[in-house]
């Protein structure tokens, strides 16, 4: 019977025929599957297609402003990297846009990133508006990104004057193809000033500061002065420039250094950003610790003088004679006296001395304090007085006992003092704080011989 059914075992080969069909079903079933996901990736639901197709060029330049404004950075960037795909654009605007990606992926401290659309730029189209800010941009780059190799190669390639092109008008100064002009000079030079005036912080008030500033940016504001500035930084390009053509930059010991160098200058940049912000000293503070604190603000005693310096004691003590019989001590100074510093004023010494300090053109004696602060005012000394280049006559012109300093006199140390005690309160809870976050421990005994202490300052 021939048309009766066969239930007997199928022979090997048959079986491996039907593995081979299942693979091939199964082959299909994966296919249809991509196949799917392939047809469902390009429908208009698709999310990298939507960001764009619902938005004009016009309304993609606007959102992507409108991020950048609000820092966010990367958004903005892909935002333009959309306009770009959006129409047709001209050579010079996609270079334009390309710069602005770089910009903006720089300013999210993608370094790395922003250099290749920078070198995009200018390979869609080099403009001369550009090109000293791509140089600039591309130098930071480098430099964030710690390619000191690279940047040395950056600033060779771009370091050669171009013959007959005249920027002298446009620039304060150059360094190849970059420039720097007046106002960015005034800016570079107000930002030293902030670095400056950062460590008085500690012992000036913030509208001390504030002064201090204003006077010191006014004493720059002469081009003489401007000159020496930018003629030292300049010079110090100079001398980067060619540590890195040298590689010193690769030199093991140098970034060992510099290494260490990074690390504390962050650390003191954390100790400033967490701890400065919570230092609040008062009026009221500054009160209460001066009221206590009085006997602290004593001006001690000081005088008024002035001198005649001879070379030796025997002439010091013939023009004490001729000053007791009536003569001038002001025409005696003009005439005798070796202080070409001091004689055509009559022997004046500017300022007041203080004892304990030094005392300009004489130097600091102890017999010297002693007969001035128990003489009467405008008394000549009995005898003279050994200084540093000879013998002096003094003429007391004035004196003054101890004195109680104001408050306002005392003001700007006494704020130094709590502002500092703040600090350092602040600074050792911090510490204390990243001791534990960081699992830091320090094994004394294995330095003093003494017991483990997880905290040790």
């Amino acid at each position: 019977m021939a048309d009766d059914l066969n239930f007997s075992l199928p022979q090997p080969q048959q079986r491996r025929s039907l593995s081979n069909v299942l693979i091939v079903i199964l082959l299909v079933a994966v296919l249809a599957v991509s196949g799917t996901g392939l047809w469902l990736s390009v429908l208009p639901g698709d999310s990298n297609r939507a960001k764009g197709e619902a938005l004009g060029s016009g309304q993609l330049e606007e959102l992507a402003n409108k991020l950048a404004a609000r820092n966010l950075y990367e958004a903005a960037g892909e935002v333009w990297g959309e306009y770009l795909g959006s129409g047709s654009l001209d050579e010079e605007e996609r270079a334009r846009v390309l710069y602005r990606m770089g910009d903006l992926l720089l300013k999210a401290e993608k370094p790395q990133e922003a250099i290749g659309y920078f070198y995009r730029s200018e390979m869609v189209r080099k403009l001369p508006d550009l090109e000293d800010q791509i140089s600039k941009k591309l130098q930071e780059c480098f430099e964030r990104a710690g390619q000191f190799s690279a940047l040395r190669y950056e600033i060779m390639e771009r370091s050669g004057f171009k013959p007959g092109e005249d920027r002298s008008q446009a620039a304060a100064a150059e360094m190849g193809a970059e420039k720097i002009t007046a106002a960015e000079l005034n800016a570079l030079i107000e930002e030293q000033i902030d670095v400056q005036l950062q460590q008085y912080a500690g012992i000036m008030t913030p509208e001390q500061l504030k002064q201090q500033k204003e006077n010191l940016v006014a004493q720059v504001t002469s081009p003489q002065r401007k000159l020496e500035y930018l003629q030292g930084m300049m010079m110090e390009q100079a001398l980067y420039r060619e540590a890195l053509a040298q590689e010193l930059d690769e030199d093991i010991k140098i970034k060992r250094q510099l290494r260490r160098l990074t690390q504390q200058f962050l650390a003191q940049q954390l100790l400033e950003k967490e701890v400065a912000p919570r230092i609040n000293i008062t009026e009221s503070d500054m009160e209460t610790y001066y009221q206590a604190n009085m006997d602290q603000y004593i001006r001690p005693p000081q005088a008024r003088i002035s001198h005649i310096q001879l070379a030796e004691k025997e002439q010091a003590q013939q023009v004490i004679e001729r000053l007791d019989q009536g003569e001038s001590f002001a025409e005696l100074a003009r005439e005798l006296s070796l202080d070409e510093n001091t004689k055509q004023d009559g022997g004046v010494i500017t300022g007041e001395i203080v004892a304990g300090q030094y005392v300009p053109g004489i130097g600091q004696s102890g017999i010297l304090e002693e007969k001035v602060f128990l003489s009467d005012p405008n008394t000549v000394l009995d005898e003279p007085i050994e200084g540093e280049n000879g013998w002096h006559v003094i003429l007391v012109r004035s004196v003054t006992d101890y004195q109680q300093r104001t408050f306002e006199e005392a003001a700007p140390e006494i704020y130094s003092t709590l502002y500092n005690q703040k600090k350092q309160e602040l600074q050792r809870q911090l510490a204390e704080q990243l001791m534990d976050k960081y699992e830091i421990v320090i094994h004394r005994e294995a330095v003093l011989g003494k017991q483990t202490l997880k905290k040790d300052f």
